[in-house]
């Protein structure tokens, strides 16, 4: 996207309830089944355990490459999506923007499994999450630039 482009504000639209329904989404999937332990020992535990390698390994130290791999990769894309459909700047930019939401959403949604029973905080999420945020907006401004081109053809 060039900077300075316009897009229709339906398309702005689009991208705004995209974008937050995907947080929704995502808050339900990782927060489920909303069971909270607020008081600061289990928060102090909580942390102890949580996992901030780049890649989780199993019991022999083998690095796992399994569904969360995948599954985190593709949770935020459609974040990144809405926010590549909304956001008005030059494609860089948006890229970089794309990465830095992705970066805070997960951030706050792996930190707040601290507090949760039955789920881990884990780095590889995180990094996993923002990726696919960053993926989801270099996909919008591709399907965005091909929609210019064949409305101009």
């Amino acid at each position: 996207m060039v900077a300075g482009g316009s897009k229709p504000a339906s398309i702005r639209a689009v991208g705004v309830a995209l974008a937050c329904g995907t947080v929704l989404i995502a808050f339900v999937a990782t927060q489920w089944p909303f069971q909270y332990r607020l008081y600061g020992e289990s928060v102090l535990r909580r942390w102890s355990r949580a996992d901030w390698s780049w890649w989780p390994r199993d019991g022999d130290g083998v690095v796992r490459i399994d569904r969360d791999l995948v599954l985190n990769l593709l949770m935020l894309i459609p974040l990144g999506v809405g926010f590549g459909l909304w956001r008005r700047a030059g494609a860089v930019r948006v890229v970089v923007e794309g990465l830095l939401l992705g970066i805070a959403i997960s951030t706050m949604l792996e930190a707040a499994q601290l507090v949760t029973r039955y789920r881990f905080t884990s780095f590889a999420d995180v990094w996993r999450n923002s990726l696919g945020c960053m993926v989801g907006t270099v996909l919008a401004l591709w399907i965005l630039r091909e929609r210019r081109t064949i409305v101009h053809d």
